[in-house]
């Protein structure tokens, strides 16, 4: 370093000792200053591609996969509000959000459909109450303390995806319907037309069955990449 930038360092750091401390003021209002909001997510655009699960900061977010649904859930007294579940989604379809958001989810009907019926032993509504979006105020704070006194599912983030069954073993595979379907338009939208023609066949075959039976198969369906050297 030379000794002019130094001098301009030395000088910064004498400067500052005469400053304030910076604070950030309190908010005894509604909505705390700088406040994000709670995680709310769009049935329609995900995929359970599990994204949000691996970069959760605080391990608000989970994934289960039981009786052939994968359940992608945020739990918003866990959750930070650091929106790095936002930044790394692939479909864009988590964002952080003020206000009351009521989800219905349809457990028995296709991925990302809204159930009217409230009743559905099926669905699983999510409540966020607004008082709960309050990340750094004094009634989040009291939210929190009182965790125990509210309901589970006004807290939680909840979407529900049917997984993908081998169609020939019939195994459930660890990844959604959704995801496949979205992943192979995605990739055939990038290939060649002549390439895409020959691929979308061998998707047709491979895409839908699990890892053993596409070890098996693959000979006799010639779905193996030396075809393409």
């Amino acid at each position: 370093m030379k000794f002019s930038e130094k001098a301009r360092a030395f000088g910064t750091l004498v400067v500052n000792l005469f400053h304030k401390p910076v604070t950030v003021r309190e908010s005894f209002g509604f909505i705390a200053y700088l406040s994000r909001g709670l995680p709310r997510r769009d049935d329609v655009r995900c995929t359970g591609c599990g994204a949000c699960n691996e970069r959760c900061s605080s391990g608000a977010t989970s994934i289960t996969d039981l009786d052939g649904m994968r359940n992608v859930s945020i739990d918003s007294l866990r959750c930070i509000f650091c929106a790095r579940c936002a930044d790394v989604c692939p479909e864009g379809a988590l964002d952080l959000y003020f206000g009351t958001v009521h989800h219905q989810k349809d457990m028995s009907g296709a991925a990302g459909t809204i159930n009217p019926e409230a009743g559905s032993d099926m669905s699983r509504q999510c409540l966020h109450d607004h008082d709960l979006a309050l990340s750094a105020s004094v009634q989040y704070a009291k939210a929190i303390s009182l965790s125990h006194k509210i309901d589970e599912r006004s807290v939680t983030v909840d979407t529900f995806l049917p997984l993908q069954k081998c169609r020939f073993c019939g195994e459930e595979m660890p990844v959604t319907e959704k995801f496949l379907q979205v992943m192979a338009e995605r990739m055939l939208s990038h290939l060649k037309p002549e390439t895409a023609d020959i691929v979308r066949k061998d998707l047709e075959l491979y895409l839908t069955a699990c890892i053993s039976c596409r070890q098996k198969f693959s000979v006799k369906w010639n779905t193996h990449p030396r075809k393409f050297i």
